[in-house]
């Protein structure tokens, strides 16, 4: 079953611009004119995938382990800085350390719904600290898609972590100020004119 998963996806692959195709260990690569892609076949089906610019990918350079865990070695570490109640989804990267250029992901969310807005975090071992990685991010058919240049242990959430530190919460938090601002002026001026 899994190799004719395999020719079928070459096969159709091949159809739509796609240079070349390897299997190994499941992991298919492909390839097309600006992008190379690392697709995880689990018993045939898509569980999740890499993908980086083809100018910043040099694979002879530079190999990693590519397996994506959805359970982190440090769950316990992230929790302890953060409501362990609150609703994440972990993603941990066998690998740890830098990429050989953006990676963007693509994993199925099995505890969020489509059209839910996560945010993306990084829990940085060293220093024991949440670092915010990017915001906003729409889950579409099941699937979250985000860019990394770093592997290591992070979360994904509804929730805005206050004590997370890196890019800024504050684009959030200021659109819910002036929300409530314009409310309560809105409401004030509403009232005066009874």
């Amino acid at each position: 079953m899994k190799k004719i998963f395999v020719i079928f996806l070459a096969v159709v692959l091949s159809f739509v611009g796609i240079s070349s195709i390897s299997a190994s260990d499941k992991l298919i690569r492909t390839e097309t004119k600006d992008k190379v892609m690392f697709i995880q076949d689990k018993d045939g089906e898509f569980a999740y995938s890499w993908s980086f610019d083809k100018a910043e990918f040099k694979q002879n350079e530079f190999e990693f382990d590519m397996k994506i865990k959805f359970k982190s070695p440090n769950k316990h570490e992230i929790n302890s800085l953060i409501s362990k109640n609150m609703k994440k989804e972990y993603v941990s990267f066998n690998y740890h350390g830098d990429l050989p250029g953006v990676a963007t992901i693509k994993i199925p969310t099995t505890k969020f719904s489509d059209g839910d807005r996560l945010n993306l975090y990084y829990y940085n071992d060293q220093t024991n600290e949440i670092e915010t990685v990017n915001t906003n991010l729409l889950v579409k058919n099941g699937y979250i898609t985000f860019d990394i240049d770093h592997c290591s242990d992070y979360f994904l959430t509804l929730s805005i972590v206050k004590e997370a530190s890196g890019k800024s919460n504050n684009g959030v938090i200021i659109i819910g100020m002036l929300v409530i601002i314009v409310g309560l002026v809105g409401y004030t001026i509403f009232k005066g004119r009874k």
